[in-house]
């Protein structure tokens, strides 16, 4: 698995107004360490409430944090009615231990009125999906 550093794991910096450019930064910055590209397909022009934005980042966070020899990571992440974040990456997929470590995202998405999901097979690479009512 990929490290992460402490800084990013952290959250509390990145608010409604600086998630595009804190999203930006980290990627780049994630990329650039692990030589894995990173297709951006969409960042948000809005801004979005505070809570929202961190879990948001959170949940790129531990999506890529997870990613193991995949050749590419790709994530879009739009705000309309709905703050949508998906990443994709073509790695070793996780097992059925860390798909249930993910239980403190989902219950925080829930708690936002949203919802977390996570698809992966071992050898398949791995799907996360947010959605956030705004």
């Amino acid at each position: 698995m990929t490290a992460v550093s402490e800084l990013a794991r952290k959250p509390s910096h990145v608010t409604g107004r600086t998630l595009r450019e804190s999203v930006e930064a980290f990627v780049a910055g994630w990329s650039k360490h692990t030589a894995i590209p990173v297709e951006v397909w969409a960042l948000p022009k809005r801004v979005v409430p505070d809570e929202v934005a961190g879990l948001a980042f959170s949940v790129l966070v531990d999506a890529l944090s997870a990613v193991e020899r995949a050749t590419y990571v790709s994530m879009a992440l739009t705000a309309g009615d709905t703050l949508r974040l998906t990443v994709c990456d073509d790695g070793l997929g996780l097992g059925s231990r860390e798909v249930l470590d993910r239980g403190e995202l989902r219950a925080r998405a829930a708690a936002l009125g949203g919802r977390y999901d996570l698809a992966s097979s071992n050898g398949d690479g791995t799907t996360i999906t947010l959605e956030l009512p705004l």
